[in-house]
C-alpha cells in the first residue's frame, strides 16, 4: 500500500465519528452546520431524528451545543449530526428546566403532578366556586 493511499486510510477513519460544535442551525429544514478541528465550517448535514414515523422525537441542537457527526467512509459532506456530550453545568435530578411548547399533547393513563395545574389562568388547587353554600353540598358537574 502506497503512503498516499496509508494517509488517506488514515485520514478517512479519523473523520468517521467526529465530535464538534454546531455554528448554524436551520430548523426547518432538520439540519445544522458544524466547525471542523481546523476551523472549518461544514456545508449543511442532516440532523438525526429520533424515534420513528409514528413517534417522532425532535429536539434540534442550539447553535454552541457539541454534537458527534457520524461519516459513512470518512465521508463529511456525508455526515449525519447526532447529540453530542452533555455540555454546561450537569442537571439537577433527572429533569432539566421546563417544556414549552405549542400544539397538542394527548396522554393515555394516569397523570400525577407534584404541584399546581393551571389551564387557562385558572389554578386546580386554588380555584373557588362562586354561588355556593358551604356545608355538606356538591357543586355540579362540569358544563
Amino acid at each position: 500500500m502506497s503512503d498516499y493511499a496509508l494517509s488517506e486510510l488514515l485520514r478517512r477513519m479519523e473523520r468517521m465519528v467526529v465530535v464538534t460544535t454546531v455554528v448554524v442551525l436551520d430548523r426547518a429544514g432538520a439540519r445544522a452546520k458544524v466547525k471542523w478541528g481546523d476551523g472549518a465550517e461544514s456545508d449543511w448535514l442532516a440532523i438525526a431524528q429520533l424515534g420513528s414515523v409514528e413517534l417522532p422525537v425532535w429536539f434540534p441542537p442550539s447553535v454552541g451545543t457539541q454534537v458527534v457527526v457520524l461519516s459513512p467512509g470518512g465521508d463529511t459532506t456525508k455526515g449525519i449530526v447526532y447529540p453530542g456530550p452533555f455540555s454546561g453545568p450537569v442537571p439537577a435530578g433527572n429533569f432539566v428546566g421546563s417544556i414549552v411548547g405549542t400544539g397538542e399533547v394527548t396522554l393515555t393513563g394516569n397523570v400525577t403532578v407534584a404541584g399546581d395545574v393551571v389551564a387557562s389562568g385558572v389554578s386546580l388547587t386554588t380555584h373557588t366556586h362562586g354561588g355556593v353554600i358551604s356545608g355538606g353540598s356538591n357543586t355540579s358537574g362540569p358544563s
